[in-house]
């Protein structure tokens, strides 16, 4: 394990925690950023919980790389779903989601890297 796989997957842990603990308890802005991308507030908990799904799988993937490979390619496809909603929806503020997209696609080539040199 390379320390950049430790540091980006520790970073992606903690971003997946933040935005859950940010869409749970309805931190400051988020409630206005999701009407702008017009993603209905009862949808919240529910994405919430998705963040800490993948938080657990990047943290279990630590253990179990093949876990860790198909949550960092699930974050993959849901910040490019994020992208496209916030697209879909007319509103140019994609950089939160660019960012953990880049961070995800990120963990998912190290771990990936780190199972191939491995097998």
């Amino acid at each position: 394990m390379s320390l950049a796989y430790i540091i980006v997957n520790a970073l992606l842990a903690l971003g997946m925690a933040w935005c859950a603990y940010a869409e749970f308890t309805r931190f400051k802005g988020i409630p206005e950023q999701m009407a702008k991308a017009r993603v209905p507030l009862e949808w919240l908990p529910a994405l919430a919980t998705v963040k800490v799904v993948a938080l657990i799988g990047v943290l279990v993937g630590f253990w179990v790389p093949a876990i860790g490979i198909l949550t960092a390619g699930a974050v993959v496809v849901y910040f490019l779903a994020a992208i496209a909603w916030h697209i879909g929806a007319h509103d140019s503020n994609i950089a939160g989601a660019s960012f953990f997209l880049v961070l995800a696609a990120s963990a998912l080539v190290l771990r990936t890297a780190a199972v191939m040199q491995t097998t």
